[in-house]
């Protein structure tokens, strides 16, 4: 995966390639799944989203980037911490995925480079924040609803329409948005889709 991401280097916009670089290398080498948060907080996570920013406000290729960087940071550190309280980890990560899908949500889907990775950004938002809202014998409601109510502002338009990243998904895993178009449980249909895309990736960093 290391090998496969570095061909994005010649790709990036040329201000930000020392940084990407950098950030590149550090997190898909990053060993121990260290915890999310407290990575996160460090320098180097610091320095890390404020990479992802200016990925995200780039070009396409920096986009790319940009998602490519959160799901390895994803694979490679702790964001599920028991049950018993809420996991901040697993909620910050639902907020990386949820920054690329509001800078991107609108012109991803109908681009060939981005249309597969924004499905995935979706699936990928789903799976954190289904982690997030765990609880020993329920779950946070109000944090499904949140989540459940930011992908709407994504896949319908004023009108109630479906958007180009709804079309996209329907296309591709129609069960997934057949189970969010029907609210009950909206996040679990995507929740699956991750699962498929990504397996294992639940934050237990294995």
């Amino acid at each position: 995966a290391s090998l496969r991401v570095a061909e994005l280097d010649p790709l990036v916009s040329e201000a930000l390639r020392a940084d990407w670089t950098t950030m590149r290398r550090r997190v898909f080498e990053l060993q121990g799944c260290p915890k999310l948060g407290d990575w996160l907080d460090g320098p180097e996570g610091q320095a890390l989203e404020r990479t992802l920013a200016d990925l995200r406000r780039g070009s396409r290729e920096d986009a790319l980037a940009a998602l490519a960087l959160t799901t390895e940071l994803a694979r490679r550190t702790e964001w599920t911490q028991g049950l018993l309280r809420k996991n901040p980890g697993a909620e910050r990560l639902s907020r990386l995925f949820a920054d690329w899908l509001r800078a991107w949500s609108g012109r991803a889907p109908t681009d060939s480079l981005l249309s597969e990775p924004s499905i995935a950004a979706t699936a990928l938002y789903a799976r954190a924040t289904t982690i997030a809202g765990e609880r020993i014998l329920s779950r946070d409601e109000i944090l499904d609803e949140a989540a459940t109510a930011f992908l709407a502002q994504h896949m319908r338009d004023s009108q109630g329409q479906a958007t180009a990243l709804a079309r996209a998904i329907r296309a591709a895993h129609p069960a997934a948005l057949t189970a969010f178009d029907e609210g009950d449980k909206a996040l679990l249909g995507l929740d699956a889709v991750a699962e498929r895309l990504f397996p294992g990736l639940d934050g237990e960093c294995k």
